[in-house]
């Protein structure tokens, strides 16, 4: 099995969301949320942005001019913090292979980008999580659930709530 990065955030996320997701239990990739997200995906990238597959990694966008920067455009700042984490995961993955990179979070509706760069505590943090990931997918049952703010707008909020 290999991490992706939506798996890191959806364990940054959601626990229980990660155990669904690794099961295949359909996302509902209709929702119009999810239909947003990818207009919004597509009209932010910049010209001389790149969409990179490494293996099972799918970074959303890649830049190179003044340095490599890889760069994941989100919706919303929402889930800022699983957002990073996903980022940060993205960049761990490059320097494992030899590649320095900065990470851009891009919220094109907001107006903003941030700037994310790698810490030797966020490669530790990374590591842990990892073997969670790993620990999580492998197990039989879903952990269980854990009302969140965002709860309410999960695709997943019936298999939790009802």
């Amino acid at each position: 099995m290999r991490v992706t990065g939506l798996m890191v955030q959806y364990y940054f996320t959601c626990k229980r969301e990660l155990w669904f997701f690794s099961r295949g239990i359909n996302f509902d990739f209709e929702n119009d949320d999810m239909i947003i997200g990818r207009i919004i995906h597509e009209e932010a990238r910049e010209g001389d942005w790149k969409e990179i597959l490494l293996e099972d990694i799918k970074i959303d966008a890649i830049k190179r001019k003044g340095g490599l920067r890889v760069i994941e455009i989100k919706k919303s700042s929402k889930l800022e913090e699983p957002a990073k984490w996903q980022l940060k995961y993205y960049l761990y993955y490059l320097k494992k292979a030899g590649i320095e990179a900065v990470g851009i979070i891009s919220y094109p509706k907001e107006g903003r980008q941030e700037e994310i760069k790698l810490t030797e505590e966020d490669i530790r943090v990374l590591e842990d999580a990892i073997k969670e990931i790993e620990e999580i997918v492998a197990s039989d049952k879903p952990p269980k659930a854990v009302k969140k703010p965002y709860c309410k707008k999960c695709s997943y909020r019936d298999f939790c709530w009802i």
